[in-house]
């Protein structure tokens, strides 16, 4: 199974643990992303899913995101792909599921192109 590339960009909504990890994939039906769920579940997002130089400030931005417990956090970032750079709009929002041993933190992440 092969890592998606720059220019297949998961659009949509993801779930990712507070490591990166993907949990859960919701493509954007109005969007041809052309990823499909088992190539992003259970993948690092920031190594594994979308990876290049790009990358590295949106992974901060989430850490930093995912310490703070913000609630919600929206901006625009780019990413390479073959045909150009790609203007995504992305959005983050804070999830806290129960679990039987008290509560997991997790992250809404929402990728559109601009």
């Amino acid at each position: 199974m092969n890592n998606p590339s720059p220019a297949k960009l998961p659009f949509g909504l993801l779930e990712l643990d507070t490591t990166g990890a993907v949990i859960r994939y919701s493509p954007a039906v109005e969007q041809d992303s052309n990823v499909q769920a088992d190539e992003v579940l259970g993948r690092q997002f920031f190594t594994e899913v979308v990876h290049n130089e790009q990358v590295r400030d949106f992974q901060a931005r989430f850490h930093l995101f995912m310490a703070h417990g913000q609630t919600v956090d929206r901006f625009s970032t780019t990413f390479d792909s073959p045909e150009g750079q790609i203007k995504v709009q992305v959005l983050l929002a804070h999830v806290n599921e129960k679990t039987e041993n008290g509560s997991k933190r997790l992250a809404l992440v929402r990728i559109m192109p601009e």
